[in-house]
């Protein structure tokens, strides 16, 4: 129902934008900053800092990145400085070792040019999450039941992410059942503490996507004539159907077909029914569960994927564009192996 809702609400941002006036503004140069922070890590992603260009300018996209500005993170507990990244213009880091807190408010200062712009963020209080027991899905006389799994295994330490529990496997089969749409058997369910927050981000990544090995028996992955080495934990389907939801492959310099990793989706209700949509490949997965802070809401709301021109993002960047924004996220693993 809110796929549907999302795409109702994009025809109508399209179809609105056919009939609004273009307004002749003249253009002014500002400042964009986007940056994330993650209750209880340190700053994983950069912050950036660039420039807008007019239309006309002719300017490489690498010479919009400002790498003299001075940035600055403060909260209750004192200031913290980004520092640059060194050969990454336009890049920010604050210190490894500064962890930002859970239920937080944190004020970001970027002075460049003359130019002072603000924004803050509060970083969420917690995310909690869990696998539905006893679900059974109904395709047409069949009842199927719902794997439940262990979604305790993961633990964020000073080295990264580790495994602390069970691990446990789901078969990804093919089908009217199956592979058919979006609401499709689940290979199993996540819950999560939905009444907190208006979005929440699931991003699946696939830790052996790059795993090579000989094609299958009777498959060209490649289509170069020979059996040959491939990205063999791709899960490879020329299906009609598959194509229309998944779309084409992407193809590298030798023809190998791969798929974006990792997969990333939104969602605003739960429990979120984990299909064959949230998986390009098969192997061990980490799953990243991500509540996000309202600024995150308002900038989806704002139309960032620029389906209407007439619509802006919903920046909360004063003096400038772009987005502050903070998550808070829980992980767990799976396995996922073919029929």
């Amino acid at each position: 129902m809110n796929t549907f809702k999302k795409l109702s609400a994009i025809s109508m941002l399209i179809f609105l934008g056919c009939n609004i006036q273009d307004v002749d503004e003249p253009y002014e140069k500002k400042f964009v900053v986007f940056g994330n922070i993650q209750a209880n890590l340190p700053m994983v992603d950069t912050l950036f800092v660039s420039r807008t260009a007019s239309l006309d300018e002719e300017i490489d996209a690498d010479e919009l990145w400002i790498a003299n500005a001075n940035v600055k993170i403060s909260s209750k507990d004192g200031n913290e400085i980004a520092h640059p990244v060194t050969g990454k213009p336009g890049r920010y880091l604050t210190r490894k070792n500064y962890i930002y807190r859970p239920g937080t408010k944190y004020n970001l200062t970027v002075e460049v040019d003359g130019k002072t712009l603000t924004a803050k963020t509060t970083t969420p209080e917690k995310m909690e999450i869990g696998s539905i027991k006893n679900s059974n899905y109904q395709c047409k006389e069949e009842s199927i039941p719902v794997t439940y799994i262990n979604t305790n295994n993961a633990k964020m330490t000073a080295v990264g992410l580790i495994a602390t529990g069970t691990i446990d496997t789901v078969t990804y089969r093919s089908g009217e059942c199956f592979t058919a749409s979006f609401a499709s058997y689940p290979l199993f369910k996540i819950d999560f503490n939905v009444e907190d927050y208006n979005t929440v981000r699931i991003l699946t990544l696939a830790l052996e996507a790059a795993e090579r090995g000989l094609e299958p028996e009777g498959k060209d992955y490649n289509s170069n004539g020979f059996r040959d080495s491939t990205f063999i934990n791709l899960i490879y389907d020329t299906t009609r159907v598959y194509q229309l939801w998944k779309g084409a492959y992407f193809r590298d310099e030798n023809n190998n077909p791969y798929r974006q990793n990792p997969f990333v989706w939104t969602v605003e209700t739960a429990p979120v029914n984990m299909s064959w949509l949230f998986f390009n490949y098969y192997g061990l997965q980490l799953i990243t569960v991500q509540a996000t802070d309202n600024n995150y809401f308002e900038y989806l709301k704002g139309d960032p994927l620029a389906q209407n021109i007439y619509t802006m993002p919903k920046s909360n960047v004063d003096g400038g564009y772009g987005l502050f924004s903070s998550t808070y996220a829980n992980f767990f693993f799976v396995y996922l192996k073919p029929e």
